[in-house]
């Protein structure tokens, strides 16, 4: 198997004639299979007669992270990175790991490096929006969702991204639009019909998000706070029969929802009527 040449796209250049090695070849093969362990031995013995050898580097980086040996692996891509400093990948998987060791500001150089060096690389932008994302950095992340969807215009998980991002800024006309062109593109997501009837339900707007929470629960018949929300919604409509029975099933699936029933206005009535 032939899969050498989708990990020598990673780098500018590869190592020569060197690289097209049958253990290299065998390594990548582990790599791609899951065999990690394997290919941890395999690369190494590669590296062994060819220190400078870029695929085999990044490619014993990737089964490391996997293996949850994060240090060696971080010291395979700082020297891939060493011998290719025009490599965008190894910058993007460095940044990914230094994400998930929780260290953002070093992960987010990481990817400013591989967006520089790659801007039109649609995994790298969005990877780049969601360490602004979960760094709370929501302007930055809708940013790059908005260049991702530059280059993706049909993907419903980028609109859902992004809409996810106008909501935590507060944002939520623009959460209500973005969460709607994800359920156009893709109407079997769940959680899209949620987030958008969280936003619908902030603006006010009950008897729009209604139907959201009902496709949710419809979808997830378990999802005990959008029966929740959904009984807030049929209640402030003035609709007795079926918030009562939204809040029934959301207090049967989670019982430690009484507290929030008690405290939202709407439900107070139903909760001790």
């Amino acid at each position: 198997m032939k899969v050498l040449g989708r990990f020598g796209k990673v780098f500018g250049r590869q190592s020569g004639g060197k690289a097209e090695s049958a253990a290299l070849q065998t390594g990548l093969a582990q790599l791609a299979a899951g065999q990690h362990a394997e290919a941890i031995v395999t690369l190494s013995a590669v590296i062994d007669r060819d220190a400078a050898n870029l695929v085999a580097h990044y490619g014993r980086a990737q089964a490391l992270t996997a293996s949850g040996r994060h240090a060696e692996a971080l010291a395979d891509l700082d020297r891939a990175l060493t011998l290719d400093p025009h490599a965008a990948q190894p910058f993007r998987a460095r940044g990914l790991l230094r994400r998930k060791l929780g260290r953002p500001d070093e992960a987010l150089a990481d990817l400013d490096r591989a967006v520089a060096l790659a801007p039109t690389d649609l995994a790298i932008r969005q990877d780049r929006a969601m360490t602004h994302r979960l760094a709370g950095r929501f302007d930055a992340a809708i940013a790059d969702y908005s260049v991702a969807l530059d280059l993706a215009p049909d993907d419903p998980d980028i609109w859902h991204a992004r809409g996810i991002c106008h909501r935590k800024r507060g944002d939520e006309v623009a959460a209500v639009r973005d969460l709607g062109e994800t359920i156009r593109r893709n109407p079997q997501d769940a959680y899209a019909f949620y987030n958008r009837g969280l936003a619908l339900l902030a603006l006010g707007r009950h008897a729009e998000a209604s139907p959201d929470f009902a496709q949710t629960v419809a979808f997830n018949p378990v999802f005990a706070e959008a029966y929740l929300h959904l009984a807030t919604c049929h209640a402030a409509c003035n609709e007795p029969a079926p918030a009562r029975a939204a809040l029934n099933r959301a207090l049967t699936l989670d019982p430690t929802l009484a507290s929030r029933a008690q405290g939202e206005a709407a439900l107070e009535s139903y909760f001790s009527g």
